[in-house]
């Protein structure tokens, strides 16, 4: 199939609408805020999320323990609104705060998109959400006897789509991806074929992931994933891991051709690939390779160039080597791209590392680049990756705020969006600025109305504040009066309680509202006398009735981003769940005391201790591979050649670490990796800890601890299995040490 006929059979996806519940951004204004300003909204664990001190230990070595106390969260994840649900409390009290954001998401992103959402019940709209922990679901099973149907429905991960496609009654293909912090992303692709192939008219795709329980904090950090220093610095040369973030976000996707006039576009999606490492040198391993050719399929099914992408927003993992591949494989795809530049960005640096949500992060971010025809900078970039030949590679950092450049007037604006997994899943999106479409101007009527309306009397005083403030912050250039006026009567959902205010400018609205604010709520506002057509509609909407295009007194309109809506959240959590209780170790009760490191390896001839400590290598190694320990060879073969993977070495350096009392880098157990030679290198590590020394002379990378050691683990700890066996070989030959060929 050549491009053109590649092109053809794939349409381009329109992107109408954005929900988001992300750190400090509830909506799409805040994010963008957030990314031009550059902050950073990871902060400190609060006591009301984990009791850090029962968790934190900045040791990696340590079990049972988180190694940062960073995070990128939520203000709330306890809390929703039970009316917007429509549920009882004690259903929603048991249900994952994370299908309770989703839905949240669901209600902002068709609401930004301007759909009402009787206009969509019955429809053939699908749900596609991407997940990965289930936090929820483990906290809940720790009492079995608290267990019910309700906790059955809302900790299933299945439901996190299937409760929107019920609340809002869509009948399209209601899916949950889970492939790890690729997951959204696939959501998204999977989205996009649904609506190539008829399967439905309009989708909902994203992805959410909440931190509710320390276990899976636990388990990345004992990975060695997070970053010792608590930052995201993808692109960096200290990159060193992540800082986990949480949050979720839903896009509304329609074909290109079915986009109405009124409809507001972000961007379009021209082509998407999905592909898998394959048998890699071992399954969480990078494939430049897989990756590149992901790149150029999505890029070919989107008929689109490589080399014309202006811009890709990276994974964000910030690991050196993960970095650096996803560099090398966006130069591969672009080829020779001349003296043209693409130019790289990272929002887990602002954010947080999202997991399954990362890529719908990604997703937003560059959708809003694109309405915006800017790009933000890239945060905690101080001196770029020394792995990446970002010169030859025709790459740099978005280091600052630019206007986005552009190549030609007839170009569109170009940019992709990459996401890959530990499980070896890579997803490529490309994405452009949506064609210009000439509105005829509208008609100069006399006077505006703006409705509003809410669940309740409590958002309805919120709504009015919040559009009080809106027309005073925003322009009339990025938000026309006639077209927010518009938008809230045509594209947005009516409910009961509601407010009107007429009058004649953008600043007698400001102050009708005001004034509504100040009354009883249940008439409609007028500033002056001669606006009696809107009046009466007026009168008729607060009284309840619909507002008929025919009658609308103005001409034209389109969609705006108004605030959103006001949820009036309460507290509804599991409460014997208390922070103390979820920062609890389920098993702690049963451990007894532990002994005092290194105990029984200090006392007795040399030749006794090497024996003991080769003895506890043995049983480690021999756990490690659940194999006998006397299946475990001491002389003949190196860790890697019995089985051990890079993680596998990582795990084993904790474990002798925790029993010796020893900080010990992974790099020892690569310059010595036969049992039989590192026996005697903790030996004589013992004793120089023993007689107060610092160092080991046979141990020269050895650190007690910090960031430079972080460093050489997170770096040893990514090399694939061929690296690792390359590495050891040489060492091997400069000690003299013969080598099985």
């Amino acid at each position: 199939m050549d491009r053109q006929s590649n092109a053809r059979w794939f349409e381009a996806i329109a992107v109408t609408g954005l929900g988001i519940r992300l750190p400090g951004a509830e909506c799409p204004r805040s994010l963008w805020r957030i990314l031009c300003d550059g902050i950073d909204v990871t902060d400190e664990i609060p006591a009301s999320r984990w009791d850090m001190g029962l968790l934190h230990d900045s040791a990696p070595e340590r079990p049972g323990r988180i190694r940062h106390r960073r995070a990128g969260l939520l203000a709330d994840v306890s809390s929703v609104d039970a009316q917007a649900f429509r549920l009882s409390k004690r259903e929603l009290r048991q249900m994952d705060p994370q299908h309770r954001v989703l839905f949240e998401c669901a209600w902002r992103a068709l609401e930004d998109a301007g759909i009402p959402f009787d206009s969509v019940r019955g429809s053939r709209t699908g749900v596609f959400v991407g997940t990965s922990f289930n936090d929820f679901q483990r906290l809940l099973a720790r009492d079995w006897e608290r267990l019910d149907g309700y906790a059955l429905l809302g900790s299933t991960p299945s439901f996190a789509a299937n409760r929107i496609s019920h609340a809002f009654d869509l009948r399209g293909p209601s899916t949950c991806s889970s492939v790890g912090c690729a997951s959204s992303t696939t959501a998204l692709h999977e989205a996009c074929r649904s609506l190539l192939l008829g399967e439905v008219d309009l989708a909902l795709a994203g992805g959410v992931e909440l931190m509710l329980s320390p276990d899976s904090s636990i388990m990345l950090s004992q990975a060695g994933v997070l970053s010792a220093a608590g930052r995201c610095r993808t692109l960096d040369a200290q990159a060193d891991g992540y800082v986990r973030g949480e949050g979720a976000g839903l896009v509304v996707l329609k074909r290109l051709s079915q986009v109405d006039p009124t409809d507001r576009v972000y961007a379009v999606i021209r082509g998407g690939a999905v592909n898998h490492n394959g048998r890699n040198e071992w399954v969480m391993a990078p494939s430049v390779e897989a990756q590149a050719d992901v790149i150029r399929q999505a890029c070919e099914r989107g008929g689109v160039d490589p080399a014309a992408l202006d811009y890709v927003e990276l994974h964000g993992s910030a690991f050196l080597k993960g970095d650096a591949a996803e560099a090398l494989a966006i130069g591969q795809a672009r080829g020779r791209a001349g003296d043209s530049v693409c130019r790289l960005g990272a929002i887990s640096n602002n954010l947080g590392y999202l997991g399954a949500a990362a890529g719908i992060a990604q997703f937003i971010k560059v959708c809003l680049a694109l309405h915006h025809r800017a790009l933000p900078p890239t945060i905690h970039v101080t001196t770029p990756s020394p792995h990446i030949a970002f010169g030859e590679l025709g790459l740099a950092v978005q280091s600052e705020l630019t206007p986005w450049p552009r190549r030609s007037p007839e170009q569109p604006l170009r940019a992709g969006v990459v996401s890959t997994s530990l499980g070896g899943s890579n997803v490529f999106l490309v994405l452009e600025s949506p064609p210009e479409v000439a509105r005829a101007p509208a008609a100069s009527t006399p006077g505006h109305l703006l409705a509003f309306s809410a669940l309740c009397p409590a958002s309805l005083r919120q709504r009015a504040l919040q559009l009080r403030d809106f027309l005073a912050a925003t322009g009339e250039a990025a938000a026309p009066t006639s077209d927010v006026c518009f938008t809230s009567v045509f594209k947005r959902q009516h409910h009961r309680y509601r407010g009107a205010v007429v009058a004649a400018s953008r600043e007698g609205l400001g102050r009708g509202l005001n004034a509504f604010l100040q009354s009883d709520m249940t008439t409609p506002w007028v500033e002056r006398e001669g606006l009696t057509s809107w009046v009466s509609i007026a009168r008729e909407y607060v009284a309840g009735s619909m507002v008929s295009r025919d009658a609308w007194p103005a001409s034209g309109g389109g969609c705006v981003s108004l605030p959103v809506y006001p949820f009036q959240r309460q507290r509804l959590w599991p409460e014997w769940l208390s922070p103390g209780e979820v920062s609890r170790a389920p098993l702690g009760a049963r451990q007894g005391p532990a002994p005092a490191p290194g105990d029984g390896f200090r006392t007795g001839s040399t030749e006794t201790r090497e024996s003991r400590l080769l003895a506890l290598l043995c049983a480690h190694v021999a756990e490690l591979l659940e194999v006998e320990p006397s299946a475990v060879e001491t002389r003949e073969r190196t860790l890697f050649e019995m089985g051990l993977s890079s993680v596998g070495l990582v795990a084993l350096r904790g474990r002798i670490s925790r029993e010796l009392g020893l900080t010990l880098p992974t790099t020892l157990f690569f310059e010595y990796p036969r049992l039989a030679m590192l026996a005697p290198q903790l030996r004589m590590l013992l004793d120089a800890r023993a007689s107060d020394a610092l160092q080991a002379p046979a141990v020269e990378e050895a650190a007690p601890s910090g960031q430079g050691d972080s460093e050489r683990v997170a770096r040893i700890s990514s090399l694939t299995d061929e690296q690792a066996r390359e590495r050891i070989a040489r060492t091997l030959e400069a000690l003299g040490v013969e080598v099985d060929s």
